[in-house]
């Protein structure tokens, strides 16, 4: 009988709203280890990929953080958190109207739809 513990899908959420956390409290490095934790288990997650993105957003490595993207959107170009990730991405790297192209191509009545404009009307 194996002892291999496997993680519930409340379990991975869990850990990548720890992650996100850290990276808002200044711990980029501690949050990326979580992530690379969620990977390890289910490699080319995208929720994780979004929360190893950001944890590069917020230390302005923005090149870093679009090559974790760009791939989770080819696979998934509707994927509006990744929309989201990346806009803001694009906004802070001083690129805006491909930010905008970008929340363009999110539906109205996706939720990300009022983040994307609450995004651009703090311009």
């Amino acid at each position: 009988m194996s002892d291999v513990v496997l993680l519930e899908d409340a379990d991975i959420s869990l850990l990548l709203d720890i992650a996100n956390m850290a990276c808002h409290r200044g711990f980029p490095a501690e949050a990326r280890s979580i992530v690379d934790g969620v990977l390890a288990i289910k490699p080319d997650f995208p929720p994780a990929l979004i929360s190893l993105a950001f944890s590069h957003l917020i230390v302005d490595a923005f090149d870093e953080a679009l090559a974790i993207l760009d791939p989770v959107l080819e696979k998934n170009p509707k994927d509006n958190d990744a929309i989201i990730m990346k806009g803001m991405t694009l906004l802070l790297n001083k690129k805006i109207s491909e930010a905008k192209e970008l929340f363009d191509s999110i539906p109205e009545n996706a939720p990300q739809k009022s983040i994307a404009k609450d995004l651009l009307a703090s311009l």
